[in-house]
């Protein structure tokens, strides 16, 4: 059998990318499959910062709500969803928690649905993991790992203006 140079770089290269630690993981709960939970980088002592889960799913008979979330190094996190009108851009908390259904599929992606955590309290660096929790109706507090990604893809609110 004959393999070509390109063949083995190819496959390499593969390997490579699922062993680091930008790769995208899965986190499993009970009949939950979370997939890809990670949160933006952030210096100490910033404000705040933001976490997206890129799909949960939901193998079970029973729905589950997710409520809010935390890691290491963060205040607590709230979900918030984001609201495009116009091509402008604002965001508030979900208030009762995003439901998944029985057999179902959410998605949280930069654009529709982030969890917010407040003041960071230590260095969240790119390309690491961070370990949290996931706060769920039933299932209560899931551990789960957070890659600390560099990520700038979430939409930009428009700034607040009180009166003129």
């Amino acid at each position: 059998m004959k393999v070509s140079y390109r063949t083995l770089a190819l496959a390499g290269a593969l390997a490579f990318a699922l062993a680091t630690p930008g790769s995208a993981h899965q986190e499993v709960a009970g009949q939950l499959k979370i997939g890809h939970p990670w949160v933006r980088e952030a210096a100490a002592g910033a404000p705040g910062t933001y976490s997206c889960i890129i799909e949960i799913d939901n193998e079970g008979d029973e729905p589950e709500t997710l409520l809010g979330a935390t890691i290491d190094g963060a205040g607590p996190g709230t979900i918030y969803q984001i609201i495009e009108k116009d091509g402008k851009f604002s965001s508030k908390p979900v208030e009762h928690g995003l439901v998944i259904q029985a057999h179902g599929h959410i998605e949280l992606a930069p654009d529709t649905y982030q969890i917010r955590f407040g003041k960071v309290t230590k260095a969240l660096v790119a390309d690491s993991m961070v370990d949290g929790t996931l706060v769920f109706e039933k299932l209560h507090s899931v551990p789960v790992h957070f890659m600390v990604e560099q990520d700038d893809t979430a939409p930009k609110e428009e700034p607040v203006q009180h009166g003129m």
